[in-house]
């Protein structure tokens, strides 16, 4: 049986690990452009809080990754990551719903964490510098938005 080089099976890997991000954000993509009026009437503060959970969940499993020597190579931490992004970018656009007042604060951080998650997918930004974000500045930003959103009203209008 034929050996398969470990550099191919490895961009093999990556490519289908942007294969799947860029699937997921097409698919979130498409359902939010093509939603109808009468889908988006309503956006709780429930909604946002989830998406925290799902960020904080894929932060812990991105750490989980990393700590792993045989793991870290691993093209799941370029999907989490790509994942990551996508649902600060949906927290993003669903807070603008909610009043000035109550978002000024929140939307820096936001931005903050899209910037920094939006180069996912260079290779340089997989280093142990990224370990350190997860275990220190991550959490704490989370808590901040998720702070943040508890003082939301329980839902808004469109």
């Amino acid at each position: 049986m034929a050996q398969i080089d470990s550099q191919l099976a490895q961009f093999t890997a990556a490519t289908a690990a942007a294969t799947l991000s860029t699937g997921r954000k097409l698919i979130r993509n498409f359902r939010y452009y093509r939603s109808a009026q009468s889908d988006l009437t309503t956006i709780t503060s429930g909604e946002l809080l989830l998406i925290c959970h799902t960020i904080r969940m894929d932060m812990f499993g991105m750490h989980n990754l990393l700590n792993d020597e045989q793991m870290q190579q691993s093209p799941f931490l370029v999907s989490l990551a790509a994942r990551i992004n996508d649902s600060f970018e949906n927290l993003h656009r669903k807070v603008l719903f909610f009043d000035a007042d109550l978002i000024e604060m929140i939307i820096p951080e936001i931005d903050s964490q899209r910037d920094f998650w939006a180069g996912c997918t260079e290779p340089s930004f997989y280093n142990f510098e990224l370990t350190r974000y997860l275990e220190h500045t991550l959490p704490v930003s989370i808590k901040f938005i998720e702070n943040q959103i508890n003082q939301f009203p329980d839902q808004i209008e469109i």
